[in-house]
């Protein structure tokens, strides 16, 4: 049961780097990546903050379509499509997210953002924290 809950945590770390980077390339701006952010979405109810999270993607989406060049539209139609194979099955865990949890998570969300950031290294210009 352990390792599930280890998997569902680093499906929400993904989760949490394609909306981060979705808000980069969409909005332009970079509130998910502040530092300390991400270990306050997971010890404060991280069902709660991700569907805040997920309820922005519309206009992440429409920011990005609107701007330009072509390429931020495609790539945000990209981490939209792909968003969905992060959301783990039984849903996002309601509980917070215990010491190693938190590791499991982190590694998914590093892991994911270095791949976006290669991906689109155009798109995500100046990396934070």
């Amino acid at each position: 049961m352990g390792q599930r809950k280890r998997d569902i945590a680093q499906s929400c770390g993904r989760l949490y780097a394609a909306l981060w980077a979705l808000e980069r390339i969409g909005a332009g701006t970079d509130e998910l990546g502040r530092p300390g952010r991400a270990r306050y979405v997971i010890t404060n109810g991280p069902e709660d903050k991700l569907r805040r999270l997920l309820d922005k993607v519309g206009g992440q989406l429409y920011e990005a379509t609107a701007r330009q060049p072509e390429a931020r539209a495609a790539a945000a139609l990209e981490l939209v499509r792909g968003i969905a194979e992060f959301i783990p099955a039984g849903g996002i865990p309601s509980g917070n997210f215990n010491p190693e949890e938190c590791e499991a998570f982190e590694r998914g969300f590093a892991e994911q953002r270095a791949m976006y950031e290669e991906k689109w290294k155009d798109l995500l210009p100046g990396k934070t924290a």
